[in-house]
């Protein structure tokens, strides 16, 4: 394999990785934000307490 053909297989696989990781990030985020929304509409009277506590 020459080293044009080496470095185009090293980006794919750093490009599906990164994806993979960006993709881990933003599920993250999105699952968090929903938790604390559930959160909020569930018990407001408790968070408030958690705050300030």
């Amino acid at each position: 394999m020459s080293n044009y053909e080496q470095s185009k297989t090293a980006r794919r696989v750093a490009s599906i990785i990164f994806l993979l990781v960006l993709g881990v990030v933003v599920g993250g985020t999105l699952l968090s934000e929903q938790q604390k929304s559930a959160t909020k509409e569930l018990s407001p009277t408790f968070t408030k307490t958690e705050i300030q506590g």
